[in-house]
């Protein structure tokens, strides 16, 4: 009889862990959201597909044009809306609240830290899922933004910029000194903004330690620039030697170069030494252009400073000296734009907007207006999403953070990083740029952070 319990009791024990462990699975199943009645565009084909979408988790598990049965799936019709892919921002400078002395000289580390939280958020619910930080000690924000304790985008970040002594990033003041001469360490190094290197040696330790702080990948200033005083827009910076021997640490870790670049003669040096992407380029040639079609690279301008005139840009072109800069940089677009669709580059979507404010980052939905001018909706929408993460991509398996799915297409198994917007962006790309309008529903890896829907 008490062997008979004994048996009994193993029973009823091993039902109630099998119950217990089928109750288990399913608290732990992924959740599921399903998209009806909406008009698909994938990032890729031109036209928009009436169908369905299933998310499961972080990832679009499927896509129908027919009914898809998901009993216990979230429902979300869509209003007959475009589903679309997050945006992808391919120049984001989230870390920069001023111009570019105040932040070296001015702000304290939290409020800069502070700042960048709340931009990343604004520039979420503008629809931008992912965003390529082109240099600023946002390797942080982008952790702090995975680990959920503040909304905003996947961030690819440049980490520090690597500058030549006098060169673009070098923004210390005139009378600030050279601390190499000194024989002492920068002590406003700790920020992060960029590494002044010169040399092989030098530079190759700068990208190094770059990498060593998390970046998917890496930035350099390869020429002048219009936000810094003392850097002529002309003038050539590192050697053929130096830029070599970044691009060489960045293929030794799988990842690539993005170069800050206007002139034709820095573009080529820059190419011909593995540089990847060339972002800027408003002073470029033909032949030059032709180079970088034959090289593969990626080309990334930023088109809607053409929008203002220096003057109204007086937050990051301060001074008469950036402001003549940047006329010429601005006269020089409509070649650059033309050049590149005759030869047919590869054309990411960048702003490069930064400042004091909100009103400036929010300049960054302007560039789908000043991109109209030149291209259709179809195409700016493909540069903004599966052309840009064409472009994250290529920081490759080791320095990529986030490789559970493909970005930039609706897919099944990309990641679930999903707009739906009023209207057809591909008659009316402009609707983009009134997100708080058009954009009822934003959503990024399996999560709804706006429904008003």
């Amino acid at each position: 009889m008490k062997y008979g319990s004994k048996i009994l009791t193993v029973i009823c024990a091993g039902i109630v862990v099998a119950i217990s462990s089928i109750a288990i699975a399913q608290d732990e199943a992924p959740k599921q959201t399903l998209f009806t009645n909406v008009q698909i565009f994938d990032g890729v084909s031109e036209e928009r597909l009436a169908g369905n979408v299933l998310v499961e988790g972080n990832l679009i598990k499927q896509i129908s044009a027919e009914a898809i049965n998901a009993p216990g799936a979230s429902v979300i019709d869509g209003g007959g809306g475009t589903l679309m892919p997050g945006l992808i921002e391919a120049h984001a400078h989230l870390s920069l609240h001023g111009d570019l002395f105040q932040i070296r000289n001015e702000f304290n580390w939290m409020y800069v830290g502070a700042k960048s939280g709340a931009e990343a958020t604004n520039m979420l619910m503008r629809g931008f899922t992912t965003a390529r930080d082109a240099a600023g000690p946002t390797n942080g924000l982008r952790k702090v933004i995975d680990a959920g304790h503040v909304a905003g985008p996947r961030i690819y970040s440049a980490g520090p910029a690597i500058s030549q002594t006098g060169g673009h990033f070098d923004i210390r003041g005139l009378n600030e000194p050279n601390y190499y001469f000194l024989g002492m360490a920068d002590p406003k190094q700790f920020m992060e903004w960029a590494y002044l290197a010169d040399g092989v040696p030098e530079v190759q330790k700068a990208a190094r330690e770059v990498f060593r702080k998390g970046s998917s990948h890496i930035k350099i200033m390869a020429g002048g620039g219009v936000a810094t005083v003392y850097d002529p827009l002309d003038g050539l910076q590192f050697t053929p030697e130096e830029i070599r021997a970044i691009v060489v640490e960045a293929e030794k870790v799988g990842s690539y170069v993005m170069a800050h670049i206007y002139t034709s003669e820095a573009i080529t040096i820059a190419l011909e030494a593995g540089v990847k992407c060339i972002d800027h380029g408003m002073l470029m040639d033909e032949k030059t252009m032709k180079l970088l079609k034959k090289k593969d690279a990626f080309l990334v301008p930023s088109l809607a400073v053409g929008l203002f005139t220096p003057e109204e840009l007086d937050f990051a072109w301060p001074t008469p000296e950036t402001k003549a800069k940047g006329a010429r940089i601005i006269a020089g677009m409509e070649n650059e734009v033309m050049l590149a669709k005759k030869i047919g580059v590869k054309i990411g979507f960048g702003t490069d907007f930064f400042g004091p404010n909100n009103e400036a980052f929010a300049m960054q939905a302007l560039e789908f207006k000043a991109r109209a001018k030149y291209f259709t909706p179809y195409e700016i929408l493909v540069q903004a999403t599966s052309t840009n993460a064409a472009i994250v991509a290529m920081s490759g398996p080791m320095m990529n953070p986030y490789l559970a799915g493909p970005l930039g297409v609706i897919q099944e198994g990309a990641y679930a990083d999903i707009l739906i917007v009023n209207g057809n962006p591909l008659d009316d790309i402009e609707l983009l740029v009134d997100a708080k309008s058009n954009i009822p529903l934003i959503m990024k890896d399996g999560r709804v952070y706006k429904n008003e829907l």
